[in-house]
């Protein structure tokens, strides 16, 4: 006679999954400041006691060159950061659970009977 006994046995399925990795563009508007120099005439004006010549007074002008910085606003495209893009494997358990029927021998009589388990208990 043979004693029988379900065990449990669990399979696996795989299933398959994407993920997507995008970029988007946003707009900002950003503001900087940007420290500019500019030149200005400067005239200071002296008091002065003197006596010239009828013969040297006349029309003269100067022209003096005045430097002014202007601010023009460009673009440049910089790289802000590299991203890499992977995947891993994780491991983990699981528990699953079931019911399972187990046949036993069951031994009937008066009279006496010795019996022996060699079954691995573990």
């Amino acid at each position: 006679m043979k004693l029988h006994e379900e065990q449990l046995k669990a399979n696996k399925e795989v299933s398959t999954a994407t993920a997507g990795v995008r970029k988007e563009v946003h707009t900002e508007h950003k503001t900087i400041t940007v420290p500019v120099q500019r030149e200005e005439l400067v005239i200071e004006r002296h008091a002065v006691n003197k006596t010239v010549g009828s013969g040297d007074i006349k029309s003269e002008e100067i022209r003096i060159p005045l430097k002014e910085e202007r601010i023009t606003v460009g673009k440049e495209t910089v790289v802000k950061e590299e991203v890499s893009i992977g995947k891993r494997v994780v491991t983990g358990t699981e528990t699953v659970s079931g019911d399972v029927r187990i046949e036993e021998l069951i031994v009937e009589g008066e009279g006496k009977t010795k019996t022996r388990d060699d079954r691995k208990k573990s």
